[in-house]
């Protein structure tokens, strides 16, 4: 080996124990899936019984989140910005990087849909951006090394014209991601409202991750811990910890659109209330896993 890759390994050896992530909530294994190869030799319907079984978590953290009250919050604060003239922003890394070109698609389609070519909207179309570490190459293939550093996620939402009044969704499903963790500090340093979205007990992050501890015990970025338990296979936070992800936020960006077409000033006042979201979305999910976990459906499933 050269001096150079002997020298970058000895620093990297000094960090190492920032990136044994193995203890964390979401990388560990769920009892109610542990024996789920062997469940699936003998029979695949209970199989997937089983995985749509550990789907409940996802609801149980809803259900709190819906509970709480901070989706009215959260709404109220991004309804304020965008009146305001601010941007929107998500950012994420693999899962929650796809997810944030998801979040983006949804708000665009939204106003193509509601008003058509009307003038008049195509600024508040335009006006969600979706920051993914790699960038769109990242969509086809992985791109190694874009989400281990602070400084890519700073320049890159910093690229795309973060600013003061602005709010930003940082989404990581670990809460130890460094992108990500870089869009959030480089937000509040330019004055955004900072969200950070994550599935892991505020307490082991800290313990094992300092970036992730700097984060939780920032006053200025507000965070929204979505801790559901263990993946149904484990270390696949693209499954639970990514759909309630993705219920939260959409929940927010509901109420948000409702609120501004209930405005005294909008053309749609008439619209449905936006504070009755939640509990709306609570009743759907709930009505889709029970559909999910109906004998007849697995069995055609199977």
């Amino acid at each position: 080996m050269s001096d150079t890759s002997l020298k970058r390994a000895a620093e990297f050896l000094r960090i190492s124990d920032q990136f044994q992530l193995g203890g964390l909530t979401t990388e560990s294994s769920h009892p109610v899936t542990t024996n789920l190869s062997e469940v699936a030799r003998k029979d695949i319907s209970e199989a997937l019984r089983l995985l749509f079984e550990v789907d409940r978590d996802v609801i149980k953290t809803y259900r709190e989140f819906a509970n709480s009250g901070r989706a009215t919050e959260i709404a109220e604060t991004l309804f304020q910005s965008l009146k305001a003239g601010g941007k929107l922003f998500f950012t994420g890394c693999g899962s929650t990087g796809r997810l944030s070109i998801q979040l983006v698609s949804i708000w665009r389609n939204f106003w193509k849909k509601r008003h058509g070519g009307d003038v008049s909207t195509q600024d508040l179309e335009h006006r969600a951006h979706s920051v993914m570490a790699g960038g769109d190459f990242a969509l086809i293939k992985a791109v190694e090394g874009f989400e281990d550093f602070t400084a890519f996620g700073k320049k890159q939402i910093a690229d795309l014209g973060v600013g003061k009044g602005d709010v930003v969704f940082a989404i990581t499903e670990g809460g130890e991601t460094s992108f990500v963790i870089g869009t959030a500090w480089q937000g509040v340093e330019v004055g955004a409202k900072v969200y950070f979205v994550y599935n892991n007990p505020d307490d082991a992050l800290s313990k094992q991750t300092k970036r992730s501890r700097e984060i939780i015990e920032e006053s200025r970025i507000e965070k929204i811990n979505l801790t559901t338990g263990p993946m149904a296979i484990t270390g696949s936070t693209r499954m639970q910890a990514t759909t309630i992800q993705l219920c939260v936020i959409v929940t927010v960006l509901e109420m948000t659109l409702r609120r501004w077409e209930a405005a005294p000033e909008s053309k749609e006042a008439h619209r449905l209330p936006w504070d009755t979201v939640p509990g709306e979305f609570l009743a759907r999910l709930e009505q889709m896993h029970g559909n999910l976990q109906n004998p007849d459906f697995l069995g055609q499933l199977a």
